[in-house]
């Protein structure tokens, strides 16, 4: 019982008009017989294509809303399960040697007689305006087992509200319409007779990926309404490795005549053939052959994943069309009321549209009470925030990726990291780190503390202090927040670095979902840990004072957020995304000897064709003038250590660094930067050989004023164009893989070898 709870709980943390033209006419009975059925079915939906504008609820109403009631459901049939006691060998050298007893079936059998595996339920309201997009907001949620709900779970989009869309999504996953722009290039259609729904005649229309589309495409049976062209009906199904099941209904509405979508039902079963299917947009579900481990053998043979279904039914209803509706804070995408998961049995009684069943409640009390048993859902918890780089207790988080780094000039950077977490406070936050160089021995140290004013804008004031290096030339934008990887690749062939003491106070603002900002006041004493040294009005310069304010801000006008009593969490990253930020220092100003304007952008694109991998692209620009030391001046972002030989140079690539580019080669005060990459689907080997190519090219333009003021340090300007170009194969072994780049154009070098780079890659799978 307990390995199958584990199972489920895995899945939930991987765990968002009445003019008619001409066109909508009714083909008659006697057309039914004269023309060819395939043609039919292929003039049928493009008459279904053509009257979209009038048939789309999202592009002929104004607004509408509606409340929804979901149940979920996992479970099994009892009476399908071999429930005897199961004896578990293990083979070794060709010898079965007894393991354990595994009483799962068993105990698993007499459980689906009480209750189902897992359950959970949801009641929202939808608003749909043009001028703010559309919202849900959940009024109460019941998730088995969790206090709290999660939030990933929420956001999964089980099946696509519009069929009208160039893709339809089911469970999570994305797939070509077939009402879409390439809906008739990827579809065949079949016309398969008539019917009535709510008294309304319909032609049944079955599609069917072709032979080459089968990866994007999802075959299914529509229902045309015969005067207006809409979808009365929808069912499609996918047989891979799981079975799909999807269906949605709609409800006609002779006022506005259109229909609108009123239930759906998907459900999840065990495949009946190899193939392996992508769910939730990411996580691979491969056959069970693939999955089991054959050295492990079993008296018992029937696995009981095997028999396990998930079944999620949605009504809706209360639906209101083109009536006023109230959307505040336009740009949420979900907001969860603070009261959704404390609601009592009087409010579920209110919004259920079909009664829960004493199996049902069973299953409430059956989760509830193993799971606070075996601490799941703080376990589970605990997971969340291992995955982003924490160790969590009680009341404060440990970042275990700052126990230890490396980086050339430090050595092994020995430290500690800790922040208080929402248990301590809901409105104050304080963080602190130390850290030693085993090479410099040297201690550094930083610390802040944080007040939330507002959770809705994300309001925050802060006071930071810290005593640190920083890269020389780095382009940081204050708005990026942490990121987290399991190691940071160009740390390790760092060597430019400067000393800094940094005071900093900052308030962080959001004008809406989409876009944030960070406006910050600064004073800094930084010493570069290299010969070097400014000229700057009859003076030179080794160590000099900072005092600036910059403004940074973040659009991200395609990224959909759910808004909680926690703040606000990014539930689907979409592109483009920009970046922009201000700088501006001021000389004399607490004893400051600087004065420059720094301006810096950034622009990131994703393309995702269905099954054809990711092109991703990406602008970073910045200019200056004014006081520039080298620490103030753009580097590109470089990564190719020293070496006269390229094993020599055999290190880790960046992700979006120069790899061919030595370190201090180039500084600029003005310049900009164009990256291209295509990643190629991962292709499938073996079960444990699936690598991902990508191929990568970089360009670099530049210039610098004023390279006299520099002294005791030798660097070149972009003027005339850095490019570079190559190929990564990723994801070989455990998450390593190769990569391999070639620099060329007016920057090439004389000897062939200085201009490759060969070094290792690493991106944290986890089976996707």
């Amino acid at each position: 019982m307990k390995d199958i709870f584990l199972f489920i709980f895995y899945w939930i943390g991987l765990l968002s008009c009445m003019a008619q033209h001409s066109s909508g006419s009714s083909i008659g009975d006697s057309d039914l017989q004269s023309v060819n059925r395939d043609s039919l079915a292929n003039e049928i939906i493009g008459r279904v294509i053509k009257n979209k504008p009038q048939n789309d609820p999202d592009a002929i109403l104004n607004t509408y809303s509606y409340n929804s009631y979901t149940k979920a459901i996992v479970s099994a049939n009892s009476e399908a399960i071999n429930g005897t006691v199961d004896s578990i060998f293990k083979r070794k050298r060709n010898r079965l040697k007894f393991k354990k007893i595994d009483s799962t079936n068993y105990i698993i059998k007499k459980q689906l007689e009480k209750s189902h595996l897992y359950i959970m339920e949801k009641v929202s309201n939808f608003a749909y305006s043009r001028e703010k997009e559309k919202r849900e907001t959940i009024l109460g949620i019941h998730m088995a087992g969790f206090k709290k709900p999660i939030y990933e779970v929420l956001a999964i989009e089980m099946q696509s509200f519009s069929l009208y869309n160039k893709r339809i999504k089911v469970f999570g996953t994305d797939f070509t319409s077939p009402l879409g722009g390439r809906g008739k290039q990827t579809y065949l259609f079949n016309y398969e007779g008539v019917s009535e729904i709510q008294g309304r005649k319909n032609y049944i229309i079955r599609y069917t990926p072709k032979e080459n589309k089968q990866d994007v495409g999802i075959p299914g049976v529509l229902y045309i309404d015969a005067e207006t062209y809409a979808i009365q009906r929808n069912e499609s199904k996918l047989d891979a490795s799981v079975e799909l099941q999807a269906i949605q209904e709609y409800t006609y509405f002779p006022t506005q005549n259109i229909w609108f979508p009123s239930a759906n039902k998907i459900r999840v079963d065990k495949g009946t053939t190899d193939k392996t299917v992508t769910l939730f947009g990411k996580l691979r579900v491969a056959t069970s052959e693939q999955m089991n481990d054959s050295s492990i053998m079993s008296t018992n043979q029937d696995d009981i994943k095997n028999h396990i279904y998930l079944v999620a039914q949605t009504s809706n209803f209360n639906i209101n069309l083109n009536k006023p509706v109230t959307i505040e804070r336009s740009g949420t995408a979900i907001e969860l009321l603070k009261v959704a998961s404390n609601r009592g049995e009087d409010f579920w009684k209110q919004y259920r549209t079909q009664e829960i069943t004493a199996k049902e409640i069973e299953t409430y009390k059956a989760v509830d009470s193993l799971t606070s048993a075996r601490n799941y859902e703080n376990k589970l918890s605990f997971i969340r925030k291992f995955m982003v780089g924490y160790i969590t207790t009680s009341y404060i988080d440990f970042d275990y990726k700052s126990l230890l780094k490396f980086n050339r000039y430090e050595g092994f950077r020995l430290g500690m990291s800790a922040v208080t977490n929402s248990n301590f406070s809901h409105k104050y936050t304080i963080h602190a780190y130390g850290a030693y160089g085993t090479k410099d021995k040297d201690f550094k140290y930083g610390f802040g503390i944080e007040r939330r004013l507002d959770r809705y804008d994300d309001t925050r004031i802060g006071i930071t202090h810290k005593n640190d290096l920083e890269e020389s030339g780095s382009l940081t934008f204050l708005t990026d927040g942490r990121a987290f990887y399991l190691f940071e690749p160009r740390l390790f062939n760092l060597t430019y670095f400067h000393k800094i003491k940094d005071v900093s106070t900052y308030l962080t603002h959001d004008f809406n979902p989409k876009l944030n900002s960070r406006f910050q006041l600064s004073y800094q004493d930084v010493t570069p840990t290299y010969q070097y040294s400014y000229a700057n009005d009859g003076e030179s310069y080794h160590n000099y004072q900072n005092s600036s304010i910059t403004a940074s801000i973040q659009w991200n006008p395609f990224n959909k957020y759910l808004q909680s009593d926690s703040g606000k969490t990014v539930i689907e990253k979409n592109y483009p995304q920009f970046s922009l930020q201000y700088s501006q220092a001021f000389k004399n100003v607490i004893n400051s000897d600087l004065n420059y304007t720094k301006i810096a952008l950034r622009a990131m694109h994703e393309l995702r064709p269905l099954n054809k991998g990711v092109t991703s692209f990406q602008v970073v620009a910045g200019i200056s003038f004014g006081d520039l030391p080298v620490t103030e001046l753009y580097n590109a972002s470089p990564n190719q250590p020293g070496g006269e030989a390229i094993l020599n140079r055999f290190s880790v690539a960046g992700r979006n660094s120069f790899e061919t580019m030595y370190f201090n080669e180039f500084l600029s005060d003005k310049y900009a930067i164009f990256q291209a990459r295509h990643t190629f689907n991962r292709f499938n080997i073996s079960s444990w050989l699936r690598p991902e190519f990508a191929l990568i090219s970089r360009f670099g333009i530049g210039s610098t004023a004023g390279m006299q003021k520099h002294h005791d340090i030798e660097f070149n300007s972009m003027e005339k164009g850095y490019s570079e170009s190559g190929l990564e194969v990723n994801k070989l072994f455990k998450g390593f893989g190769l990569s391999f780049m070639y620099r060329y154009g007016a920057y090439h070098l004389p000897s062939f070898d200085d201009n490759i780079s060969l070094k290792f890659t690493y991106y944290l799978t986890l089976g996707f």
